[in-house]
């Protein structure tokens, strides 16, 4: 039984299993969009507006990339770059022959794409370590999470306690201007994202199940207070990385996951009439972003760039809107909603192709860096479950450097550089396999 699962195991880490997994979430999806998406969406634009060229080719350049990304989880930067081709670049292919996209669009997020995928490759460098990080990593990450929480309560947050799904969005607006006041709403959003799943990964990792058990009380509590769905599914993810990867390589189970999630909320659509599954999961995770990323390139390539106007060039750079830029997405749509969407589009929206070539290469410099961190005693997947939730964001919801800040990606390198340790030895796989 034990030689059988080791083959199972092996077999999955293959091209071949890797490609058919790749096609298999193409599939699910294509099937999402004919008989959810479009049909009960078609009102806000998503229309089956079938390009037989343009879906092929789209076609055609995703396979070429499942026979060229990584199938084996050997640096953190595997997992990252293949979350980026199955969560962005996939939806965005078939998007773009199902509703005859922009080609010129398209074409520039490849570059993107193709520009990160070379500078996180490389030889890997090994960093000093920091006498007694480990410890001050702790103490950074146990006191933010007793600082929020302690937070929530004395804020007057905790009185809006729910633990409903059907009804956070009845106390979200009024619980967040409550705790998310100056300097904690920074605070709340890496308590959510960074301090919680690391000590569940830390929990996990050293096999202090008592403290794993705490954070998933503790995001229990964190969801009820702020009414937001997506922090009681964070802990789940480190437990799948943990469950998965610590023993595992295969990367073929990151589309083989997305496509029965997808298809499970399709069933549930097309059988029981239950909408909400497919609204969470295939129409917002997958196909409003990618609607979104060609409406950022149509309108930007319209109309001026900001050119980091809207934060780090303020003082010398005029901001040329009158509104923020993501309720500038909003409001030319005609709607309401704040648009976020990827750097790749937000790249484009500072600077054209100059800005894609920018926040592509920073991008794939900051994967190697986090690869470079993990063969310094810090298995490699404890180094995705601290940056799962916030390199999300970065792919695809945030600007490059709300995703750094706000969302607390640089918070996350910053508490891996600490907890490198030699008492702990190497990673999850052989430190010089890794780095040759």
């Amino acid at each position: 039984m034990k030689v059988s699962a080791q083959r199972l195991l092996l077999q999955l880490e293959s091209r071949g299993s890797f490609v058919i997994a790749g096609v298999v979430l193409w599939g699910a999806l294509d099937l999402a969009y004919r008989f959810y998406v479009n049909p009960l969406n078609y009102y806000s634009g998503f229309y089956l507006n079938f390009s037989f060229i343009k879906y092929f080719e789209g076609f055609f350049l995703y396979v070429l990339l499942l026979f060229i990304a990584p199938r084996r989880l050997c640096r953190p930067s595997d997992y990252f770059i293949n979350f980026l081709l199955f969560g962005l670049i996939s939806p965005l292919l078939l998007y773009y022959g199902v509703s005859d996209q922009s080609r010129e669009h398209l074409y520039i997020v490849m570059l993107g794409y193709a520009i990160i995928e070379c500078f996180r490759r490389g030889r890997l460098v090994k960093f000093p370590l920091v006498k007694k990080g480990p410890w001050i990593a702790y103490l950074v990450l146990a006191s933010g999470a007793v600082v929020v929480s302690v937070w929530l309560a004395a804020s007057g947050g905790a009185a809006f306690f729910n633990l409903d799904l059907a009804a956070v969005y009845e106390y979200r607006r009024d619980v967040g201007a409550l705790i998310n006041q100056g300097f904690m709403g920074y605070m709340n959003n890496w308590a959510y994202k960074i301090f919680g799943p690391t000590l569940l990964a830390i929990g996990l990792w050293r096999r202090k199940y008592w403290l794993a058990g705490l954070v998933f009380l503790l995001h229990v509590y964190w969801f009820g207070v702020s009414s937001h769905k997506s922090v009681l599914f964070y802990p789940f993810l480190v437990v799948f990385l943990w469950v998965w990867f610590q023993k595992a390589r295969a990367l073929s189970v990151v589309p083989f996951a997305m496509s029965g999630v997808v298809i499970t909320a399709l069933v549930i659509f097309c059988w029981f009439d239950e909408v909400l599954p497919a609204a969470m999961f295939i129409h917002r995770v997958f196909f409003i972003i990618a609607d979104n990323t060609f409406y950022y390139y149509d309108f930007f390539s319209r109309n001026e760039y900001v050119f980091w106007s809207n934060s780090i060039t303020s003082s010398i750079i005029d901001y040329p809107y009158d509104i923020r830029y993501t309720e500038l997405i909003g409001q030319s749509r005609g709607t309401e909603a704040s648009v976020n969407n990827t750097f790749l589009s937000t790249g484009f929206m500072h600077a054209g192709i100059i800005g894609i070539v920018f926040y592509s290469v920073l991008a794939g410099l900051l994967f190697r860096l986090v690869d470079c961190l993990s063969v310094q005693g810090i298995p490699v997947w404890f180094a995705v479950a601290v940056l799962i939730v916030p390199s999300r964001a970065l792919l695809l919801s945030a600007d490059l450097p709300t995703a750094l800040l706000t969302d607390g990606v640089a918070l996350g390198v910053m508490v891996l550089f600490l907890l490198r340790s030699r008492r702990w030895g190497g990673t999850a796989y052989d430190d010089r396999k890794l780095i040759q």
